[in-house]
């Protein structure tokens, strides 16, 4: 096989292998075993493709930049993916002083659940909004939490849902 299309070929390999590594991780997360174990079953083979490809011809450095940027791709790509597919759920919480308009009306029309928690700023009074949304929701939250209180300090993280029945 020519040089150039077995580096090719490596490359993409990687690129899938590690793009897969990526959802794996992300499903394994976010409690989905089974699933992460389909996606690690594909994974592991098209790894071991890309190895037995590579090892064919260890002293060739071609193959060996195509594993690695193949690596790096995908390493890219999964996360592109991620993105895309919003596994999960983000806890969105906003912090406005107590004059500006109000952020709950407006998501809670668009469905959101929605706390709001009165406090105590440098500044004076402050209102904290809490909302846990789909992860794939989130810029369409954003969205409405910028047109409503563009002043507003916002802050995002990953929801670890836990389950209290047994």
């Amino acid at each position: 096989m020519n040089v150039f299309l077995a580096a090719l070929t490596i490359f993409l390999l990687r690129l899938c292998d590690q793009s897969l590594g990526t959802v794996r991780a992300l499903l394994i997360a976010k409690n989905k075993p089974l699933n992460a174990g389909l996606v690690g079953l594909v994974e592991s083979v098209i790894w071991i493709l890309a190895v037995s490809k590579v090892i064919e011809d260890i002293d060739d450095s071609l193959l060996i930049a195509g594993y690695a940027l193949g690596f790096a791709a995908g390493t890219i790509l999964g996360s592109y993916i991620e993105s895309f597919l919003g596994f999960g759920d983000v806890v969105v919480r906003v912090f406005t002083s107590i004059d500006s308009p109000n952020v709950a009306e407006p998501l809670r029309k668009e469905g959101f659940g929605v706390t709001v928690i009165e406090g105590e700023g440098i500044k004076g009074s402050v209102r904290i909004y809490w909302c846990i949304i789909p992860k794939r929701k989130l810029k369409m939250v954003l969205r409405i939490i910028e047109e409503t209180a563009p002043n507003s300090y916002v802050t995002t993280e990953f929801a670890n849902p836990m389950s209290l029945k047994k």
